[in-house]
């Protein structure tokens, strides 16, 4: 999960280079960062109950050989090649997708003890990956020669390497009468699903993305070193996610649940990132970053949590699934932003984000206010 995340999240540092120096506009990063949703999305829906059928590890195999494919591609299209980029970025999308449900999934049920435990894990080892690969690429980018490409061979070397411990990993095989299991989990169309989880979930990556896609660029005049800056804003963004999550867990309960709080972190980030947008400061960027990165770390260890309280034990790949597919929905945000946000100002674009987050609340609300004191049943 960790070496895949590493390569999805690469090309986010270098936004400002395809824009400086191959020629891109901004709508055109933006749709590159979010075109890999395209790929993810039916990977993952597909992968995630396949994965409950065949076994994790038949996902996750693949999974590392697309990643490859998709590092090589966006190194081929360094000069700028829009759709070698798309190309490149939809595989990428594709190889997360696969790993994501079947990884999260065999962490959950490889963790003994709570079930947040193994949600916690399966966050923690994306969130590096997506946090660490930026963080190399935009120092890489910045100071070395080729930024477009170096950073995807550097990819490339880390998978040759981790690929053979992964092919001979035991266990995640498929389980006696797996065959039966279905490729459609009926437990993501429940009440509490689509209020406790689907309500909020776009928030998850649709906040962390603001925060590396549009908060640098917004600052981008000010900046020595952009490329280096956008790969600290990711790495700092997705390192406060994957350290927020013990406090989460901590108090989050079934009647508070964690994604209240992690909301009310959207909230004031979007607030943060106004005064980011009206300042212009680089330095305010930071405290933007680590709100909005609280917020995704929280959100997503409750939506996983939920998700297995919600989804029976055979059906947790599918269910898993769909609801990290509802969080990918959320990195079209930047792409919204960069158009609307030129037209009606990214301050007013923002104060709307605040308001939707907080709307997102009262359905989390009142589940577990019917939920009440009942404690959840263990799988």
């Amino acid at each position: 999960m960790f070496v895949v995340a590493f390569g999805a999240n690469i090309f986010a540092p270098l936004l400002p280079s395809y824009r400086d120096t191959a020629g891109l506009s901004q709508s055109q990063v933006t749709f590159l960062l979010a075109i890999y949703v395209l790929g993810l999305v039916p990977s993952l829906l597909i992968g995630g109950p396949l994965s409950d059928i065949k076994g994790r590890r038949a996902m996750i195999r693949p999974a590392l050989l697309i990643g490859g494919v998709g590092s090589a591609v966006l190194a081929l299209g360094s000069t700028g090649s829009f759709i070698a980029l798309s190309a490149g970025r939809f595989i990428a999308g594709t190889a997360i997708g696969l790993i994501m449900a079947a990884g999260a999934a065999w962490l959950q049920e490889l963790s003994s003890g709570p079930s947040h435990v193994g949600a916690r894990r399966a966050t923690i080892a994306l969130s590096l990956g997506f946090g660490g690969g930026p963080l190399l690429a935009g120092l890489i980018g910045q100071f070395l020669p080729y930024p477009n490409v170096l950073p995807y061979l550097v990819h490339l070397v880390v998978l040759a390497l981790i690929a053979p411990l992964v092919w001979r990993t035991p266990g995640g095989a498929a389980q006696p009468g797996a065959e039966r299991r279905p490729m459609f989990s009926r437990s993501v169309l429940s009440h509490d699903f689509l209020w406790s989880v689907a309500a909020w979930a776009p928030w998850g990556f649709g906040a962390v993305s603001t925060a590396f896609a549009i908060l640098p660029a917004l600052v981008h005049d000010e900046l020595t070193w952009p490329v280096a800056f956008t790969g600290v804003i990711v790495a700092v963004t997705m390192g406060t996610g994957v350290l927020i999550q013990p406090l989460a867990t901590r108090f989050g309960s079934d009647l508070v649940p964690p994604a209240i709080l992690g909301l009310g972190f959207v909230v004031a980030g979007m607030f943060m990132s106004i005064v980011v947008a009206v300042t212009g400061s680089p330095w305010l960027v930071y405290p933007a970053a680590v709100l909005l990165g609280a917020a995704y770390g929280i959100m997503m260890v409750s939506g996983l949590r939920e998700v297995r309280r919600i989804a029976p034990a055979r059906e947790l790949g599918a269910a898993t699934a769909v609801f990290y597919s509802l969080t990918y929905v959320g990195f079209f945000a930047p792409l919204a932003l960069s158009y609307l946000g030129p037209a009606v100002g990214y301050p007013t674009m923002f104060v709307i984000g605040a308001l939707i987050a907080a709307a997102s609340i009262a359905p989390v609300v009142r589940i577990a206010r019917g939920r009440g004191s009942s404690a959840p049943p263990q799988r």
